[in-house]
């Protein structure tokens, strides 16, 4: 829903609240914080700069949820209300939060913006102006200091220097966002999370050499409003107790708009077809005015090169010769003539096996490396050195063509972040009707560092007969069960891998590269947000088998039943 809700009785049953007609559009609890949406399971506030959402240190001090505490208070001498944290907003940052009025609300509502499933979009102002695009991604790992300042880091390990928690990892961010207005040395801009970490926002317009105005903290050098120029100003999720799909907005301060001379743009009228980068139609800019170094996380797998080459070429890829590339043909479907462009293509094995069968294959990767032996050991098909993530703005120099009628990534979405601009480059390029498939890792069973094997005993009775005056005991004989382990699945992680783990025990340099967890519905809402539609999805078993010995039946047995990787076929709508 574009407008606020008019609120209803707090002891009536959940069901679709009705819009508002005008009158109350906004009730306040104190303090300038405006109610927009309020019913039995939840409320959405208005909250203006200057105020925490809430306040651990100082229970005291003023606070949204303090202001909403009191506001109970006063309900509850009739009805007992209470209020949960949902999330929360910078102190120095104005517009919308939601917190929960039931419990069953709490944690619906919590949940859902674990699984990044909540629609949120931030309207700034920017000192500079950017020029050259109108739409871009920033990402990179993000990490406290002692100060309290978050601050871009180059990697998942770098460390909190001079504190003792110095093994803490930071975090990979992704931030969306699109150029509205330019002028008077400034710029507007529409942020969307892909990620919701502290500061993100004003972290990484810092990494770009484009602080928030107002933000002194983050690099800002002037401070025209008294405030920093950061406004939440639309918020959507799914309603706990009926399900449907509600959607706020709150109209950034009209001082935004005056700061780069006014009267231009309404934001509140922009409305859903203002995409932001990642959502569908649009892709990531690499302009140099838009992206700093140290926001570029990059996902090359140039430095590792030779190793790959020689997995695969030299000593040979058994999953990838048994399982992988059978699979992902047959998945495809291909007829001769077809034309496929094989993203992340590495160096080039898919597109020969295609080749061979009568396709027309253009293979991208961002390593120079593996692209010069793919096209070395393919001639017959095109190779072009790209980032997977800028494949909208890629030249693949089909002219003439609508598009191509499959797309592959094979074992490589694991190592790109963020998801959402290949995603919507592969949908350019497609033709209606056009396939996409993907093979992953199996991101519940074989993510690196939340899965591994383990051995159970367990007690089975003993089907062989006994002879008579055998000396065996009648008892149950102990057996040992294979399984796999999961101690983490829905929260997004990224671990840096080893390549040459063998070498690196024995004191050579560890060859390093960056994949990155996250669960299916990731990668399922990716595609659906570029227009991809779901059709079939297998999980992959091993093919291996163990050599001869006390447990390779048992090994064997595990390796057939939990699934090794995970594909996905797709249609362009």
């Amino acid at each position: 829903m574009d407008r606020p809700l008019r609120p209803r009785r707090e002891d009536a049953p959940s069901h679709p609240p009705r819009e508002d007609a005008g009158e109350d559009r906004y009730r306040t609890i104190g303090g300038g914080v405006k109610i927009v949406h309020e019913d039995g399971d939840l409320i959405v506030l208005d909250k203006p700069a200057g105020m925490l959402t809430a306040s651990v240190d100082s229970p005291d001090q003023q606070s949204v949820f303090q202001l909403l505490k009191e506001y109970a208070r006063e309900k509850s001498r009739r009805r007992g209300v209470k209020a949960w944290i949902i999330h929360r907003l910078d102190k120095e940052a104005s517009g919308l939060l939601v917190f929960a009025k039931s419990e069953k609300a709490f944690h619906w509502l919590k949940e859902d913006f674990k699984a990044k499933r909540v629609h949120r979009i931030y309207t700034a102002v920017l000192e500079g102006e950017v020029a050259g695009a109108p739409a871009g991604t920033i990402q990179g790992y993000l990490l406290e200091g002692d100060d309290g300042i978050v601050r871009v880091v180059s990697s998942p390990t770098a460390a909190k220097k001079g504190r003792k928690d110095d093994d803490e990892e930071a975090r990979l961010s992704v931030t969306h966002y699109r150029v509205v207005r330019v002028g008077h040395g400034r710029t507007l801009v529409q942020v969307r999370l892909e990620t919701g970490r502290k500061n993100q926002i004003r972290a990484h317009m810092q990494s770009i050499a484009r602080p928030i105005a107002g933000d002194r903290r983050y690099g800002a050098t002037t401070d025209p409003l008294g405030r920093v120029c950061l406004h939440a100003s639309e918020l959507g999720f799914t309603h706990p107790g009926t399900g449907e799909q509600l959607r706020f907005r709150s109209a950034a301060p009209t001082a935004f708009d005056m700061l780069l001379g006014g009267g231009a743009t309404k934001l509140d009228e922009l409305g859903e077809g203002a995409e932001i980068s990642g959502a569908r139609g649009t892709a990531p800019s690499d302009a140099p005015a838009l992206r700093g170094k140290a926001a570029q996380v990059s996902s090359s797998w140039d430095h590792v090169a030779t190793w790959y080459d020689d997995l695969l070429e030299g000593r040979r890829s058994d999953h990838y010769d048994r399982v992988i590339l059978p699979g992902t043909v047959r998945l495809l479907s291909l007829r001769a003539g077809e034309r496929v462009l094989d993203v992340a293509c590495g160096q080039g094995i898919l597109c020969r096996e295609l080749h061979g069968l009568g396709a027309a294959c253009v293979g991208v990767d961002s390593s120079p490396q593996l692209i010069g032996l793919a096209q070395r050991l393919d001639p017959a098909s095109r190779y072009l050195v790209g980032d997977a993530r800028e494949l909208s703005s890629l030249d693949t120099g089909e002219k003439g063509h609508e598009g191509f009628d499959a797309a592959t990534c094979v074992m490589a979405l694991m190592n790109i972040e963020p998801l959402s601009p290949v995603m919507a480059g592969v949908a350019k390029h497609l033709k209606t009707g056009g396939r996409l498939v993907a093979v992953i890792l199996h991101p519940a069973f074989r993510s690196p560092g939340q899965t591994s094997w383990g051995w159970a005993e367990t007690s089975n009775e003993d089907p062989a007969p006994r002879k008579p005056g055998s000396r065996m005991k009648e008892r149950p004989l102990p057996t040992e069960r294979q399984y796999r382990r999961v101690d983490g699945y829905l929260s997004p992680a990224h671990r840096e891998i080893v390549m040459n783990p063998g070498a690196a025990s024995h004191g050579k340099a560890a060859v390093t590269t960056v994949t990155h967890h996250r669960p299916i519905q990731a990668y399922v809402k990716a595609m659906a947000d570029a227009g991809l539609r779901i059709v079939a999805m297998e999980e992959w078993a091993s093919a291996r088998e163990s050599q001869p010995g006390p447990r390779a039946r048992e090994e064997n047995r595990a390796r057939r039943e939990i699934p090794m990787f995970l594909a996905v076929r797709a249609e362009k709508a």
